[in-house]
């Protein structure tokens, strides 16, 4: 995308989405109230129902930013037709109601949500009703998490030091007011320094924390053995599957092993519901800024989203909290904006920008799982990008080569050559042959714009 006239290219983030979640969010609290199978669902007003829902459900045909996700093709997607998505038709839909509807278990606000624009719920086979609770602005009490992220909350914030332009003592205490008053966090005002390394620990400790809540419970283990008879106590144990047996020596060996599915002990630390309302609840919030941006977005992730800015369109606001946007190109200068945006896929785009602390154009490229180094940049950059999206058919992967340090089952580090491929992967979307805009799969009419 070029921008035109007075457009402008923005590139915003969410400062801490997920710590936002878990001390704002609303979270199930404690064993289900109830459980409802088939029939007695219908009695439910999901109005004032919290919980989880498995449904069938039918999405709209006209909505360009679809609300619920499905795992298609071990891929999260948001599409408008299920079976567009599974054989990745490019094509206008033609399927029917029953083609097209999601069958999935959701966090029943995104299937308000859902509704809300349009969707409709077909037909309804388990819901599991929870109380709540959500943190009190008002108050500043109440929420799940909220004194665990407020404790890190501030060890980060005060490790931040003190703000630019905050040199004056009543501007200083101006600052700790306002944060208390937002955040609900007393900041010390003779803490409050520049730590690079405890910031960096309390932004790690709030921001992977909810992770745990969904961790994968049957992890591998690695066992020393010295014993012929634990060795052949493992080998014979059905309880156990034996991945690999490393000789480290004539008297031991490095048994890699896990329990069999059914038998493992499920951790105290893992909650799927609350990981599952953490995700769900960060889905609402960015979709409270895709919604309003509709076509203008030309790319999101989790937690970011690049938009086309134009003259009295809206313009999401700016700050510096927990959940608040904040402009990505800040540290290139204040206006600085992209003027063409190029994107090869899921977590594979490259942009140009205008830097204003430069004066210049400077491009910017970013492809998950590859190192974009001085040499592999030279194959990878903006340029080639965007010739290999205007010209789709006719490229070939690039083939990138790298060096890597690694380590080896037998514990040795070495250094080896490794290779890539790197290709174009835009299957989450349907693309338009026209004009190369995107709609989601079972979207009936084709975007209007140029780009």
């Amino acid at each position: 995308y070029i921008t035109k006239g007075d457009e402008r290219i923005k590139y915003v983030d969410f400062t801490s989405l997920y710590p936002y979640v878990n001390k704002y969010g609303k979270y199930p609290i404690g064993h289900p109230t109830a459980v409802h199978i088939g029939e007695g669902c219908k009695k439910l007003n999901l109005d004032t129902t919290d919980g989880l829902i498995k449904c069938k459900i039918l999405p709209p045909n006209l909505l360009f930013h679809p609300v619920l996700p499905l795992k298609i093709n071990d891929k999260l997607m948001f599409v408008l037709c299920r079976t567009c998505a599974e054989t990745l038709n490019q094509g206008d839909c033609e399927h029917s109601d029953d083609g097209r509807s999601l069958t999935g278990t959701w966090v029943i606000d995104e299937v308000k949500k859902a509704i809300e624009k349009g969707y409709k719920v077909l037909e309804t086979y388990e819901i599991w009703q929870y109380a709540t609770d959500q943190y009190d602005k008002r108050s500043k009490t109440g929420g799940l998490f909220n004194e665990y992220i407020n404790k890190f909350l501030g060890i980060k914030q005060q490790s931040s030091g003190w703000p630019s332009g905050c040199d004056t003592p009543e501007k200083k205490d101006k600052y700790v007011n306002d944060y208390f008053e937002t955040e609900g966090v007393t900041l010390d005002p003779n803490k409050i320094e520049k730590n690079p390394g405890l910031r960096q620990l309390g932004k790690a400790v709030i921001t992977s924390f909810w992770g745990k809540l969904g961790q994968r419970e049957n992890q591998s283990k690695t066992t020393i053995v010295k014993q012929p008879g634990e060795f052949y106590s493992m080998m014979t144990n059905p309880s156990m599957d034996i991945n690999s047996v490393l000789p480290v020596n004539e008297d031991t060996l490095l048994v890699n092993w896990e329990f069999k599915e059914e038998t493992y002990n499920p951790l105290s630390t893992v909650n799927v519901v609350l990981a599952a309302y953490t995700t769900a609840h960060a889905r609402l919030k960015l979709y409270e800024y895709l919604e309003r941006l509709e076509e203008r977005v030309l790319y999101y992730d989790t937690d970011s989203i690049i938009y086309v800015s134009a003259p009295g369109q809206y313009e999401p606001p700016l700050g510096q909290y927990l959940g608040e946007l904040t402009d990505e190109l800040e540290e290139e200068g204040v206006g600085s904006y992209i003027k063409e945006f190029v994107s090869g896929g899921p977590k594979n785009y490259a942009y140009k920008a205008w830097s204003s602390s430069k004066q210049c154009d400077v491009t910017v490229c970013k492809v998950k799982g590859i190192s974009l180094t001085y040499k592999t940049s030279q194959l990878i950059n903006f340029d080639k990008i965007r010739d290999m999206v205007l010209e789709k058919e006719e490229t070939e992967p690039i083939l990138v080569s790298s060096k890597l340090i690694t380590r080896t089952a037998e514990h040795n580090v070495l250094t080896m050559n490794t290779s890539k491929l790197y290709r174009l992967n835009s299957t989450k979307r349907c693309f338009s042959s026209i004009d190369g805009s995107s709609r989601p799969y079972g979207f009936k009419k084709l975007r209007s714009s140029e780009h």
